[in-house]
């Protein structure tokens, strides 16, 4: 069921009356899940499938988080001309009509929050995962503080909802105000260059089980005076795998890397080896490549330090950690 509540904010100065209209479904909450499938590789989403219309991305989910409404109410999101309302909520931003769009909250009367939901299919547990995107500034507050929209991940929520589980902050992950000196309250072009922030950073140590789901969200609380803007765009979020449990790999030890302890600055093969791939623990890809039986693969140019190394040895995955020099 579809509600549309009218709202009046009276305005002292000039004793004109005001009204927003915020779209709301009344109907319980569920949010579906998207499906990671391979480690190492990206699900992205620039948002601009929601084109100038209230629908959210596919499996994207907005919901009141305080406020006039209740917890857990499904927002549509409204769609917002560059910026232009000052109305809590979350919105679906760019410039009029641009087709290049961003998904972003404001807090007022209503608090708001909005995130996804991801699904490990890759058939292994995921101990990290790397989140990436575009913060942009779409409208400046009215204060003298910092505003933050708050970023948090569980692994056990099943949904959302703050108390639907165990929810960890990442404050690095935060929408963090970048016109802090600005307190006009105004529209602003999020596009630009000044009022945007690229953010990245992997989340270690998880034990996200085949078939289980890590939830992401940001809730933007309401601070003093009139509040900003903030959005995400370009988002990717990358699951990395137990690369030391992929496979069993007493078979093909002896046959896989012969110097695990690397102080020459080249990994020895003792099979032919497709499919090599160089992992830092935290599990970013560094260096790819395949070689033939008792042959080497340069690594001169890695730091010292700890690393994963999977193949492919007779279409079966290994892996072995290493120690370079």
């Amino acid at each position: 069921m579809l509600l549309i509540f009218v709202i009046f904010k009276k305005n002292i100065n000039v004793m004109k009356k005001k009204f927003f209209i915020l779209l709301v479904s009344i109907s319980t909450y569920a949010s579906g899940q998207i499906s990671l499938t391979t480690s190492g590789v990206a699900y992205s989403q620039n948002f601009d499938s929601m084109g100038t219309t209230t629908t959210p991305p596919a499996d994207w989910s907005a919901i009141t988080a305080g406020g006039l409404l209740p917890s857990g109410v499904t927002i549509l999101p409204v769609v917002s001309d560059g910026g232009a309302s000052s109305s809590g909520g979350v919105f679906n931003v760019g410039t009029v009509s641009a087709t290049d769009r961003a998904l972003g909250v404001l807090a007022a009367t209503n608090i708001a929050a909005f995130g996804a939901r991801f699904i490990n299919n890759t058939g292994s547990p995921v101990t990290s995962v790397t989140i990436s995107f575009t913060e942009e500034q779409w409208r400046t507050g009215a204060n003298s503080v910092v505003e933050n929209v708050a970023f948090y991940y569980s692994t056990n929520a099943t949904s959302l909802l703050v108390n639907s589980g165990t929810w960890i902050p990442v404050t690095t992950l935060n929408l963090t105000e970048i016109l802090s000196s600005s307190n006009d309250n105004i529209a602003v072009d999020g596009n630009l260059a000044l009022n945007k922030a690229d953010k990245t950073f992997t989340i270690t140590g998880l034990n996200i089980a085949n078939g289980s789901v890590l939830s992401i969200k940001w809730i933007d609380a309401k601070e003093t005076g009139n509040n900003g803007m903030y959005a995400i765009d370009d988002f990717s979020l990358t699951p990395y795998v137990d690369l030391l449990g992929v496979s069993d790999t007493k078979d093909f030890k002896s046959d896989f890397i012969k110097n695990t302890f690397v102080e020459n600055g080249e990994i020895i093969f003792g099979a032919e080896v497709q499919d090599i791939k160089i992992f830092t623990l935290t599990g970013q890809i560094i260096k790819t490549g395949s070689v033939k039986k008792g042959m080497a693969l340069d690594v001169a140019e890695l730091q010292k330090g700890n690393y994963i190394v999977t193949g492919t040895i007779n279409n079966q995955l290994v892996s072995q950690k290493i120690l370079k020099d």
